[in-house]
């Protein structure tokens, strides 16, 4: 039944749940079941990723319900074992669910929102044939690890019993339990026990900025959001949850350090120089894990790329490569954990919360001016630099083409909310294309890097060495191929990008 047929009701903290059941027991002839109890669990990403598709998923003696958001119907209900803190979707038995929630999750992780122990009264309101009108259910829950307790009452419809149902639900009005709530309102009420909320917290960056700032109020509003997007990705970076945690950490220090280069002189110069400095240090010690990650998560494409018979050839290759990985994960912690990060994310938020009196050249400039002289600034740049490059131009000037898209990519980001939206994400878009064609040509090369260094530090003469180097050569070609041709796409690719109607909007929006 849907959820959302069911009229359900909060009982009120002076109305005790035992004498509610009596006098409904007074009121109408009634048959009340034992007390049921069990745990149901809810789940989903970090970023909320099926609540944002209109999903919710539970768990609840022993199987998975899959609900629509909006209707309260179950889309599937299928038995899989007890709930675990974290599951992957490759995790899950192959079945409609994981087909449905592979797509959707990607690469993270199902993560244990928050876990409600119930205990559950059901009555049934009889007529005179004994014949059930209505169910009344009655449920206490606490929100587990919290003091925290949810009590409703739900009343549950039975088709042709209309007049029943009105005198239930009189009944309840007369005893003062006439609070209504959503169909999920303990999901929700749980949710905020655990300090979480549906939709807190997204890897796209978001900021909304008003025109009259000043570029250093504007600098410290955009700093604030990527050190918050850092702090809340370190317990899952700390408690190694999925790869994505440490993906939109470091991609929030990479904004931050452009950032403080694109805009230098908005803030003190000591303190630009100091925190370039320490979050190049954050850099660098994040670096390993995520390019680790990278390659692992590159498993089932390398062997797809590969015939059957070379496939089995790449075991120990990512064995190896998870090896490497424990270990700089432990690094990783151990730095992280350490006084010196400490210092920089506690010294960075003092920064930012104080009142610094120190002058510097653009402080006081009003932002809207600011980011259209970077933004004009960087896409001069970014087109030059495009046009220069022909077919014999070497690598190196792909790779430094994308390190200038990334930063004007930046600063359109951070400045979005200051422009027209619908010309905002048509320049966007356009600067997508051409990112995804750089972002491309440079993972093939830097993945062709690293096997060859891998290649050549195998000691020949094993079988298993033989197979190993023969898959990777295999991949070698197939990846240098693929360069290849991503190569060729690059010219209309970046004609595109300067296109003269694209050119005129920049102009339009920035000069």
């Amino acid at each position: 039944m849907q959820e959302l047929q069911q009229d359900i009701r909060c009982l009120p903290g002076s109305v005790e749940m035992q004498a509610l059941i009596d006098a409904l027991a007074d009121s109408f002839a009634v048959e009340i079941e034992a007390a049921r109890e069990h745990v149901t669990t809810w789940y989903d990403t970090f970023d909320w990723r099926l609540y944002n598709r209109g999903y919710l998923l539970r768990h609840t003696d022993r199987h998975w319900h899959l609900l629509e958001r909006r209707t309260g119907e179950a889309v599937v209900v299928e038995r899989a074992g007890t709930g675990k803190k974290r599951i992957f979707s490759r995790e899950l038995p192959r079945g409609r669910l994981r087909s449905l929630l592979e797509p959707v999750l990607d690469v993270r992780a199902l993560l244990l929102l928050v876990s409600l122990g119930s205990v559950d009264t059901r009555v049934r309101i009889l007529n005179r044939d004994q014949k059930t009108t209505v169910f009344v259910e009655f449920s206490r829950q606490q929100v587990r690890g919290t003091d925290t307790v949810l009590r409703t009452v739900r009343l549950v419809p039975v088709r042709g019993y209309d007049k029943a149902l009105r005198a239930v639900r009189a009944f309840f009005d007369d005893q003062g339990v006439v609070e209504q709530v959503p169909p999920f309102h303990t999901f929700e009420q749980g949710v905020q026990a655990v300090g979480r909320r549906p939709g807190d917290y997204s890897s796209r960056f978001s900021v909304r900025l008003d025109p009259d700032l000043t570029s250093r109020q504007a600098a410290i509003t955009i700093y604030r959001r990527l050190l918050d997007t850092m702090q809340v990705n370190e317990e899952g970076i700390l408690r190694d949850l999925d790869s994505e945690f440490l993906h939109d950490f470091r991609v929030a220090i990479r904004r931050t350090r452009s950032g403080l280069a694109q805009m230098k002189k908005v803030l003190p110069a000591d303190i630009t120089a100091t925190m370039k400095e320490e979050f190049a240090y954050l850099g660098r010690i994040t670096g390993p894990v995520r390019d680790l990650d990278v390659y692992l998560l590159y498993e089932h494409d390398y062997r797809a790329r590969l015939p059957e018979q070379l496939q089995e050839g790449l075991g120990s290759f990512f064995a190896d490569l998870a090896e490497q990985r424990r270990l700089e994960q432990k690094k990783l912690v151990r730095a992280l954990r350490s006084p010196r990060y400490r210092q920089i994310v506690t010294g960075w938020d003092e920064y930012l919360r104080s009142d610094d009196p120190t002058p510097s050249a653009d402080a006081d400039k009003p932002v809207i001016d600011l980011a259209r002289r970077i933004i004009h600034r960087r896409f001069r740049r970014l087109l030059k630099d495009g046009l220069a490059i022909g077919a014999d131009s070497p690598d190196e000037d792909l790779h430094r083409l994308r390190i200038q898209g990334k930063k004007l990519r930046y600063s359109l980001e951070f400045f979005r909310s200051l422009f027209p939206e619908q010309e905002m994400d048509t320049v966007i878009r356009q600067l997508k294309r051409l990112q995804n064609n750089l972002g491309d040509f440079n993972d093939l090369s830097v993945q062709q890097e690293m096997l060859t260094r891998y290649l050549h530090g195998l000691r020949p003469g094993s079988r298993k060495n033989m197979e190993l180097a023969a898959a990777i050569g295999g991949l070698l070609t197939n990846l240098f191929h693929e360069q290849h041709r991503v190569r060729e796409r690059f010219g209309k690719t970046f004609a595109r990008f300067s296109s003269r109607k694209n050119v005129a909007l920049f102009k339009k929006l920035f000069h």
